[in-house]
């Protein structure tokens, strides 16, 4: 569904906010929460309400149109319709983070793997949230949306990167994907 576990919004928020992103991709944004809540943080928190005074880049790649609505267009610099792991999606700019909320496991195996490589690509940081219990493959189409199926069953083990948080539900991992040191030799999340 385009919307996951509210047990981790807190988290990430904090993660983020600790990261201090000028440019986010925001991989499957479904419908906007974290890009909304994103821009409330970096930019809306600090009184700069009309767009033309935002700091910070929010873009977004998702490939179900009728999850769009003026939230997005509100929010989100420019939102892709694309499928991410489709050679059409292809970006001049390094993003200071990559998002992905959720969508790890709508890939088959061999294909989730080249979608968090493409996103480390292109970003010096990401931040993947999946979900972390057997019961979640189970899921198949969800409001006709073909793409929302759950194709693997993911841990923090297997995606690997830096695990800031798991319960029987959900897990957050990170990657530094340029080696800044920045989620080393700090205590992130609780």
């Amino acid at each position: 569904m385009p919307s996951s576990d509210p047990i981790t919004i807190s988290r990430v928020l904090k993660l983020v906010e600790k990261l201090g992103p000028m440019s986010i991709l925001d991989i499957g944004p479904g419908n906007g929460r974290y890009g909304f809540l994103f821009r409330e943080l970096l930019d809306l928190n600090y009184g700069r309400f009309a767009r033309k005074t935002w700091q910070v880049v929010i873009d977004g790649v998702e490939v179900e149109r009728r999850y769009l609505s003026p939230v997005h267009d509100f929010v989100y610099n420019v939102v892709h319709v694309a499928n991410w792991l489709s050679e059409e999606v292809i970006f001049q700019l390094t993003y200071d983070l990559a998002f992905m909320g959720d969508i790890l496991e709508h890939f088959r195996e061999g294909e989730w793997q080249k979608a968090l490589m493409k996103a480390r690509r292109y970003s010096k940081a990401t931040i993947v949230v999946c979900p972390n219990w057997r019961g979640s493959i189970s899921q198949g189409p969800w409001g006709g949306n073909e793409f929302e199926t759950h194709r693997v069953e993911l841990t923090p083990a297997k995606v690997g990167g830096r695990c800031l948080f798991a319960n029987s539900k959900c897990f957050i991992t990170a990657f530094d994907n340029i080696g800044s040191g920045l989620l080393e030799g700090k205590e992130i999340l609780p």
